[in-house]
């Protein structure tokens, strides 16, 4: 049986008890409060969007087509910032360092998914320190060679390609998606291809056109104006199908069942952005690239407008890392 004094601790306890849960409900609405109120006057000064990348390279382009759509909709300024180099990592980590309240954000490419593969000493962990916002827009790939070369077809390629040292593929660089994309198909292939980067699209392509490479894939966007104009020959797409912009290009998977690869565009933000923020922002990201003249000149430029929410954004990223990250280390793939 219970003693008085055990009766009178108890009595004594449940309302301290109360009295705590109370005030711990109390503490945590007021941590809450700052987030939950930034989210609802955000934005309340202009925003700062990175782009890792030069001025005039994919990323750009989508980020530039946005801006002033994404800047009627949040009624602030959207000021693009260019922070090139080491591969898009020096502007990612300006995204990364930067304060999470929503006001500096960043795009970038495929190749974010894969840089802790590339650069293993980063000063800071993409999905860690990073949260997705948006999945953009993707465009397939296209393999392409100059006009003048003797490859017309994919069998034509991949004939030539048997022979070990016979056939040269450009990059904008090691672990690009181009040169990702480029070792997946030789390996579904059984060929082979000597690897040429360069430090970037417009080296790579001007030497491809001087037929000083013999191949590349590339982003659609990229090299279909070459393609249209006649001085590069499209041998397949990387596409699951054809592509309705080249209709008479074959897609690789119709050779090697399965094949299907894309570069994509994706909305980055400081991983501790509170999550209403980041919710807006790819809300107006989102209703920004499906409104109806801004997704039509994206699909004319090569584009397929997803506009996808954060989850979608991380999930690509996770899922992307992991499937070239395999390749990566099978391919010993480093950066030079």
């Amino acid at each position: 049986m219970e003693t008085t004094a055990a009766k009178t601790r108890m009595t004594t306890t449940r309302p301290a008890l109360q009295r705590l849960a109370a005030a711990l409900v109390t503490v945590s609405a007021m941590m809450l409060a700052p987030a939950s109120a930034r989210a609802e006057n955000w934005p309340a000064k202009p925003v700062t969007l990175i782009v890792p990348y030069a001025a005039g390279g994919t990323v750009d382009k989508v980020a530039r087509q946005i801006q002033e759509g994404l800047r009627k909709r949040l009624a602030q300024p959207v000021m693009i910032d260019n922070r090139a180099g080491a591969g898009g990592t020096i502007g990612t980590g300006q995204i990364a360092r930067s304060a999470a309240d929503g006001y500096t954000i960043g795009m970038v490419f495929d190749a974010f998914a894969t840089e802790s593969y590339i650069y293993p000493k980063l000063p800071y962990a993409s999905q860690k320190d990073l949260t997705g916002v948006s999945y953009m827009v993707r465009s397939p790939m296209v393999l392409v060679v100059p006009a003048s070369s003797p490859y017309k077809t994919l069998q034509d390629y991949v004939a030539a390609a048997k022979q070990p040292d016979t056939v040269s593929y450009a990059s904008v660089g090691a672990g690009s998606s181009n040169q990702l994309v480029a070792e997946l198909f030789h390996e579904a292939a059984g060929t082979s291809g000597t690897h040429t980067p360069y430090k970037g699209g417009g080296p790579a392509i001007n030497d491809l056109l001087g037929g000083h490479v013999d191949s590349m894939i590339a982003s659609l966007p990229l090299v279909m104006p070459y393609v249209q104009a006649g001085k590069l020959r499209a041998l397949a797409v990387t596409a699951r199908q054809r592509d309705a912009r080249l209709p008479a290009v074959p897609a690789v998977a119709e050779t090697y069942k399965g094949f299907e690869a894309y570069s994509w565009v994706a909305m980055i933000a400081p991983a501790r952005t509170p999550p209403g923020v980041v919710n807006k922002l790819a809300a107006e990201v989102n209703a920004t690239l499906r409104d109806p003249a801004i997704a039509k000149t994206l699909r004319d430029g090569g584009f397929e407008v997803i506009a996808g929410d954060s989850a979608q954004a991380n999930k690509l990223i996770q899922e992307e890392s992991a499937r070239w990250g395999r390749l990566i280390k099978a391919c010993h793939i480093a950066t030079e």
